[in-house]
C-alpha cells in the first residue's frame, strides 16, 4: 500500500501536494465560506465607496538657483534624495497650505487642504507630483494646481528673503567706506546686481505639467476589488484552515491510521455503509468486510486468526458494525461463524438482533444456562452464523473477561478451530475488559477499528502502548466513516443487480441500531 509521509505520531505530514489537497477537499465549506465573505465585503466597499477624482501637477526643482550661485550660498544639501524629501515637505507644509486656501479664496482650513493632497518626489529626477483628490473634477485640478503655485511663492518668498538679507548687510558695508574708494565701487556693484536678481527670483522651480480635470474617477473597479477580495479570502480561509488541521488531533486520513498503530489497513468501510447497516442494507454493504474477509484469510496462512477480538481505541468507532458485519461476510463464504458480545458494559446485540433482555454470555459464564441453548440464529438463510448476546449486565464485567470461564466459553465456541469466533469486545482505552481478553490464551488474533475524523491521535498512541505490553499481535486496522466513497473503494458501478448474492439481504434483516 502507497502511504505518504507522516509524523511520528500518526498525523500526516504538512507540505505535500497529497496533504494539502486532502485537507482543502474536507475543510472546502469553511475555505469556500470565508472567501465569499470576503467577496461579498468587496462589493459592499465598492457599493459604499464615495466616487474621488485624481489630478496631478508636476514641478521641476534644481539643486542651485541662479540667486544661490549669486549669493555664493548653497541650500541644497549636495544628496539628491534628501533635496527632494526637503522639497516635497516643504510642498505639503501648512504654510504652503494657507497661501493655498487664500488663493482659492476657500473657507476650508488648511489642514482639511492637506488632507485632500499628496506630494511625492520622482524617482531618479528632480521632479515631485502633487497630487489632489476630491469628489469634483474641477476642484481636484484647481487645488493640484494651487499647490504647486503656492510651491513656486513660497520658493520664490525665500529667495527674496535671502537677498533682501544680502542687500542690508552691502547697504551696512558701503555706509562704513568713503566715497569713491575702490572697495566701496565694488560693492555697490555687487548691490546692484543683488537688485537685477530680484526679478528672476524663483526661477529653479517650474510647474512641468499643470492638472486638468480627470474625465473619470479615480480608484479600483468592480473588478479590481472582487479579485481583491479573492485573494485575501484565499489567504485568509487557507491560514485558518491549517492552523485549524495544526491544532486538531483527529487523524483525518487513512494513513494516519497505519502510522499511529503502525499496522496494516485490512479495509476501509465507507460511512454510507453505517447507513445502509443501520437500515438492514441490500448486501452491497458487505463489500467492505468480503474485502476484510480475505485479508484475514491471507493471514491465516502464517498465523492462526480464527479466534478474533474485534475493538477500538475508544467508543464510537463503529467496532460492532464491524463485527456484525464481517461475522455475515465470513458466514456468506459457508464458514462455521459465532458472534460473541463481550462488551458486558454497554451492549448492543440483543436490541440490534431483536433479542433484548434475553440470556447470553453472562449467563454461559456464570453457568447459569448452556452455551448451545444461548445460541440464536438470526439470519434464516444463514443458518451457520450463530450470535451469542451479552444478556444480563454483571456487576463485575472486567473480573468476567479475566476469569478461566472465558477461556472454556471460547474453546467449545470455537470447535477445535472448526468455527471461526468473532467477539465484540468493549473499547481499549476507557476499561480494562479487553486488555483482559487479547491476555486470553484462547484468543488468536486482534482487529482494530478506527474512524476517520473521530479518532484522535493521543488515543492512537495510548492504544498503542496497550497492544504492545501483550502477546496477541493485532492482524490490522478497519478505517470507517470514509466519506470518499472512491477512496474507499466501494459503490455502484461494478454492482449485480439487486442482492442475489447476499442470502441475508434477500432474507430481510434484523433492525439494526448506530454502531458503537
Amino acid at each position: 500500500m502507497t502511504t505518504s509521509p507522516t509524523d511520528s505520531d500518526g498525523a500526516p505530514e504538512r507540505g505535500t501536494l497529497a496533504t494539502i489537497l486532502d485537507v482543502v477537499r474536507r475543510r472546502w465549506l469553511l475555505i469556500a465560506g470565508i472567501v465569499v465573505a470576503c467577496l461579498a465585503l468587496a462589493v459592499v466597499r465598492y457599493a459604499t465607496a464615495t466616487e474621488s477624482y485624481e489630478a496631478t501637477a508636476s514641478l521641476t526643482f534644481g539643486n542651485a538657483s541662479l540667486t544661490d550661485a549669486a549669493l555664493q550660498v548653497s541650500r541644497g544639501s549636495g544628496d539628491p534624495e534628501r533635496d527632494a524629501a526637503t522639497n516635497v515637505l516643504v510642498a505639503s507644509s501648512r504654510e504652503v497650505a494657507e497661501g493655498v486656501r487664500r488663493q482659492l479664496d476657500t473657507p476650508t482650513d488648511a489642514d482639511t487642504l492637506l488632507s485632500a493632497v499628496s506630494v511625492e518626489a520622482a524617482p531618479n529626477a528632480n521632479v515631485i507630483d502633487v497630487t489632489a483628490s476630491t469628489d469634483d473634477a474641477e476642484y481636484s485640478a484647481r487645488l493640484a494646481n494651487a499647490f504647486a503655485d503656492q510651491y513656486i511663492a513660497f520658493d520664490r518668498s525665500s529667495q527674496i528673503d535671502a537677498i533682501q538679507s544680502a542687500e542690508d548687510d552691502l547697504r551696512e558695508q558701503i555706509d562704513a567706506l568713503p566715497a569713491g574708494s575702490a572697495e566701496r565701487e565694488t560693492l555697490e556693484a555687487s548691490l546692484q546686481r543683488l537688485t537685477e536678481l530680484r526679478a528672476v527670483a524663483g526661477s529653479g522651480v517650474e510647474v512641468i505639467s499643470r492638472a486638468s480635470p480627470p474625465s473619470s474617477p479615480s480608484g479600483a473597479t468592480l473588478r479590481t476589488e472582487l479579485m481583491l477580495g479573492l485573494l485575501i479570502g484565499l489567504a485568509i480561509a487557507l491560514t485558518v484552515t491549517f492552523l485549524l488541521e495544526s491544532l486538531d488531533r483527529r487523524i483525518n486520513t487513512i494513513q494516519g491510521f497505519e502510522r499511529g498503530y503502525r499496522l496494516p489497513i485490512l479495509a476501509t468501510v465507507p460511512q454510507v455503509a453505517f447507513k445502509r447497516s443501520r437500515k438492514g442494507g441490500d448486501g452491497r454493504e458487505l463489500e467492505p468486510y468480503r474485502i476484510l474477509r480475505s485479508a484475514l484469510d491471507y493471514v491465516s496462512v502464517t498465523r492462526p486468526a480464527n479466534v478474533l477480538v474485534v475493538t477500538s481505541a475508544v467508543a464510537g468507532e463503529g467496532k460492532t458494525m464491524v463485527s456484525v458485519d464481517l461475522a455475515r461476510a465470513i458466514a456468506l463464504s459457508g464458514r462455521e461463524v459465532v458472534l460473541v458480545e463481550l462488551d458486558l458494559r454497554r451492549p448492543t446485540l440483543g436490541q440490534r438482533f431483536g433479542l433484548a433482555g434475553g440470556a447470553g454470555v453472562t449467563a454461559a459464564l456464570t453457568g447459569r444456562a448452556p452455551v448451545e441453548e444461548l445460541l440464536t440464529r438470526p439470519y434464516e438463510e444463514l443458518p451457520n452464523l450463530a450470535v451469542l448476546p451479552a444478556g444480563t449486565i454483571p456487576p463485575n464485567p472486567a473480573e468476567l473477561a479475566a476469569s478461566a470461564a472465558v477461556t472454556d466459553l471460547i474453546g467449545e465456541l470455537s470447535d477445535g478451530g472448526e468455527t471461526f469466533v468473532v467477539i465484540d469486545s468493549p473499547p481499549l482505552n476507557p476499561v480494562a475488559d479487553t486488555r483482559a481478553l487479547i491476555g486470553n490464551p484462547a484468543v488468536q488474533a486482534v482487529l482494530m477499528v478506527g474512524r476517520l475524523g473521530y479518532t484522535s491521535r493521543d488515543q492512537i498512541a495510548r492504544a498503542r502502548e496497550t497492544l504492545d505490553q501483550h502477546v496477541v499481535r493485532p492482524v490490522g486496522i478497519v478505517v470507517t466513516g470514509i466519506r470518499d466513497v472512491a477512496r474507499a473503494g466501494y459503490g455502484g458501478s461494478y454492482e449485480s443487480p439487486g442482492a442475489a448474492g447476499d442470502p441475508a439481504a434477500a432474507a430481510g434483516q434484523p433492525r439494526r441500531r448506530t454502531p458503537r
